[in-house]
């Protein structure tokens, strides 16, 4: 029972150390203990621990994501918001850290994305469109912002 207490003490500490250099959510410290081969019985104990000494905390987590991802990587909400669902954050902290974003800014990347991307793809008008409209797609980029860059005339 000892060496089992000094384990989840020492993964604690580890946990702790990492927290306070990167946001980890819940499930990327679950993630952590499981590799470390903790027993399940001792995650939930763990997280709560490092929930209430704030070196886990979902929305700011949520928030440095979303921000991290759509300035620095070029991510569209959709990609964002599925990736976040994946790692188990809660609709509310989800919608709340999306709310942050500068919509203007955002439609601005949006279009540079789009023009960078057109500048590389040869065809014929048709074939540019569908192109650049699955290449945002596959960025996870709306279809209603896209469709502002892409061109109605294009699309026949």
């Amino acid at each position: 029972m000892k060496n089992e207490e000094k384990s989840v003490s020492a993964a604690l500490d580890k946990l702790r150390q990492i927290c306070s250099r990167q946001e980890k959510c819940q499930a990327d410290v679950t993630g952590l203990l499981t590799k470390w081969d903790i027993d399940r019985e001792h995650h939930q104990l763990i997280i709560d621990r490092l929930k209430a000494e704030k070196f886990i905390d979902e929305y700011r987590y949520a928030s440095a994501f979303v921000k991290d991802k759509i300035r620095i990587d070029h991510w569209g909400i959709i990609k964002v918001r599925y990736f976040l669902r994946q790692k188990g954050i809660a609709g509310e902290v989800l919608d709340s850290a999306l709310s942050e974003i500068d919509r203007d800014e955002y439609r601005q990347m949006i279009g540079k994305e789009l023009s960078k991307k057109r500048k590389s793809i040869k065809g014929t008008p048709r074939e540019i469109w569908a192109k650049l409209a699955r290449y945002g797609s596959s960025r996870g980029y709306e279809l209603d912002i896209m469709q502002d860059f892409l061109g109605e005339g294009d699309s026949d």
